[in-house]
């Protein structure tokens, strides 16, 4: 039967044995239970065939000591490492060290950022930086298992008047860094788990849904279209703006573009799993995370020359930062003098609504787009269609032209569907 702390607590006053007691709780944790009282505990497992346990630490029921809960929480950290091949008392050894002095909250959000943000999150710096606005100078320097919700509230109770958005955003990572502290095994004051977007005056961004077409017009994105072909810009951007037009994808998969992505032989783009948003998501589903796009033969001459010139392994010559690139796209509305604002994500939204009307099937978008399917069909359905991608593609480099050149029947194309 598992344990209980009223169970632990009546096991200190000892028993009658010579032999030590073992206490199964389930999961690996087990209780050493000593004559004299003594209670420790254990976790059992098995690696590389052999039997092996490791101590997690000493329960006396007082504050000093280990808790049932804390036990549990060690043993579930010890498995996770097994499950992933590591030996849970080599693991523990690691953590100890790691552990000598107090860590602070500087240290815990840097820990995050180095052992897992800087290699799973493409805007790993972008959380660099908001933590260094709103956390750091406030409270960076506090020891971390010491902190409470209030320290955390004056960090946002200011900025978040300002920025409601981006405290949600700011929020939730320092959430999500904590968590994969305490996994490793740090002590952490859990209140900051308490908080949520009321709590600290955040707001959920709107959902977006602006196009540069509608059933009535394709006037906004032809003056885009026309605006990327004078060149009236920095080549990197109008390469930029290129790709996007013609792919409808993410802008970071452009931006972190490699040389050895591009193969021109098979012409197919391969966006590789750590470039692409969805990645996490379809590697847990056993999908590899690649987005695998055909490259329209129209397009070859124009790609063949950004190779050619490219004085690095990028495709567009340089690695700018996210907030460049988004800050530079967020004001080409207004140089094409478009009445109402929108940004380089909301071209990606127009090329799949620019599909749609062409007739391409939904699920070949979404796969255009780089999206997982949904439901059932996404368990069993691992096709890359990449027939039907060229096809659409090729279709949708047919409207660019028509595009550059004659306006009034590309509207009434596109209403025709």
């Amino acid at each position: 039967m598992a344990l209980s702390d009223s169970k632990l607590k009546g096991m200190l006053k000892g028993h009658s044995d010579t032999k030590p007691r073992k206490v199964a709780d389930g999961e690996g944790l087990t209780v050493l239970w000593r004559s004299s009282g003594k209670v420790t505990f254990v976790y059992r497992y098995r690696i590389h065939g052999k039997p092996k346990n490791v101590s997690l630490g000493e329960y006396n029921g007082e504050e000093t000591g280990l808790t049932l809960k804390n036990a549990r929480t060690k043993a579930q950290q010890c498995k996770g490492w097994l499950n992933e091949g590591h030996d849970p008392a080599i693991q523990l050894k690691i953590v100890k060290d790691e552990r000598l002095r107090p860590m602070t909250v500087s240290d815990a959000l840097s820990y995050w950022l180095e052992k897992y943000a800087n290699e799973k999150r493409v805007n790993a710096d972008t959380h660099r930086q908001q933590f260094n606005k709103w956390i750091v100078p406030h409270i960076g320097d506090l020891p971390i298992n010491g902190i409470s919700k209030h320290h955390w509230l004056s960090c946002f109770e200011t900025r978040a008047k300002k920025y409601p958005v981006a405290a949600g955003y700011v929020l939730r990572n320092v959430q999500q860094a904590l968590k994969f502290c305490i996994k490793r095994g740090f002590e952490v004051n859990r209140d900051i788990f308490d908080l949520d977007h009321e709590a600290i005056g955040a707001k959920k961004q709107a959902k977006r849904s602006r196009r540069l077409v509608d059933d009535a017009s394709w006037d906004e994105f032809t003056q885009l279209v026309r605006w990327v072909d004078q060149g009236k810009m920095l080549p990197y951007y109008r390469n930029l703006l290129v790709l996007l037009i013609s792919f409808g994808c993410r802008t970071q998969e452009l931006r972190l573009s490699t040389l050895r992505e591009w193969d021109l032989n098979r012409m197919i783009w391969t966006v590789p799993p750590e470039h692409n948003k969805t990645s996490d998501k379809d590697q847990k589903k056993g999908e590899s995370g690649e987005i695998m796009r055909p490259i329209p033969l129209a397009i070859k001459p124009f790609i063949e020359s950004l190779i050619a010139s490219s004085p690095n392994e990028y495709l567009l010559g340089e690695l700018k930062r996210a907030p460049a690139v988004s800050g530079w796209g967020g004001k080409v509305w207004q140089q094409l003098g478009h009445q109402n604002q929108w940004n380089l994500h909301d071209i990606r939204r127009t090329v799949a609504t620019g599909l749609n009307d062409l007739g391409v099937a939904p699920h070949v978008v979404e796969a255009l787009l780089g999206h997982s399917i949904q439901g059932v069909a996404g368990i069993y359905n691992r096709s890359q269609y990449l027939p039907e991608k060229l096809k659409a593609l090729e279709l949708w480099q047919d409207r660019l032209g028509l595009l550059r050149c004659d306006t009034e029947n590309v509207v009434m194309l596109g209403r025709a569907g």
